[in-house]
């Protein structure tokens, strides 16, 4: 009745929207993670050398920080952007993030590129084939996703426009098959994708979500558009519909879907609200998962023999 009031015409569902249940205590991490943020941010500074603030400007969930045990951890990680990330310029998602890993805790995180704007169903074929070959001795011991495009997006055509080459953060030499890769974000084929193919190892998902004042003014029509459908997203996902199904939900951390991983802080005119502090929050990621895996190895299977794979976006 309050959309025919306004003058607001019916949406066209195409897809009905993920089931609206709340997250069991058994999958709902959000405190505990909370916990290993803030712990976490408590040791980083932001670009100006000062300290980030209060840990709950940044998440959802914030939990007093608390004594930081030695890191390490017995598993290999593997971080594949989103969609278009290889043909963004001047920056790569998390990139800080992995060198301050390396630098400061000894821990390397592998970057995987797949084809900028290929399907999600060649992606797929990618990444399991580097796995195969590059990871011979190693099996997945899990999956995390940070803002990904799990359950698709309501507006494909404005994600698509963010990756057009008139654009300054994008590479003129990318290839410009953009619409073979949006045809996969659209939530007809996740929703497909989901029903046909269930996760088959842990699973974990960090969702980002923005007020119109966090978000930067590149990002802040399509964010106008998006509200028309849920309060809580990010300027591209929607956040609930950014949880992987069965998987572990980590909380939302308050940020756009730029903002949350991709360090371009103020290169481009228009990305202007992209001050955050990635680092602490992919560190606490890499710790949490770390320690939540089941310790448990399957028989016949060394200790340190297992990956986990880190997703953003697509």
């Amino acid at each position: 009745m309050a959309a025919c009031a306004t003058g607001v015409g019916p949406v066209p569902y195409t897809v009905m929207p993920s089931a609206l249940v709340p997250v069991d205590g058994e999958h709902n991490k959000a405190r505990d993670f909370g916990r290993a943020f803030c712990s976490a941010l408590a040791h980083f500074k932001d670009p100006d050398g000062h300290s980030w603030g209060d840990c709950a400007k940044y998440i959802e969930i914030a939990e007093a920080p608390q004594a930081q045990a030695p890191f390490t951890t017995p598993y290999k990680f593997m971080l594949v952007g989103g969609f278009g990330g290889d043909c963004l310029k001047n920056v790569r998602a998390f990139a800080p993030a992995i060198a301050h890993l390396k630098d400061a805790h000894q821990i390397a995180v592998e970057s995987f590129a797949v084809a900028p704007y290929a399907s999600s169903e060649e992606n797929g074929k990618s990444i399991a084939k580097h796995i195969d070959e590059g990871w011979a001795a190693e099996k997945v011991a899990a999956v995390v996703t940070i803002a990904g495009i799990v359950g698709g997006v309501w507006q494909p055509d404005d994600v698509r426009a963010l990756v057009q080459p008139e654009h300054a953060w994008i590479d003129h030499g990318c290839p410009g098959n953009v619409q073979d890769g949006a045809a996969s974000l659209t939530r007809e084929v996740r929703h497909s994708v989901l029903r046909s193919s269930p996760l088959q190892v842990p699973g974990y998902s960090l969702v980002a979500s923005s007020t119109l004042a966090e978000t930067s003014s590149v990002l802040q029509p399509m964010w106008k558009r998006l509200s028309t459908y849920a309060r809580e997203q990010d300027g591209e996902v929607v956040a609930w519909e950014a949880i992987l199904p069965g998987g572990k939900y980590l909380g939302s951390m308050r940020a756009d879907h730029w903002a949350i991983a991709l360090p371009f802080d103020s290169l481009y005119k228009g990305i202007d609200r992209n001050r955050f502090p990635r680092d602490a929050m992919f560190e606490a990621m890499i710790r949490f998962v770390s320690s939540d895996i089941s310790p448990a190895e399957p028989a016949g299977r060394a200790p340190g023999t297992e990956g986990v794979t880190v997703r953003h976006g697509s």
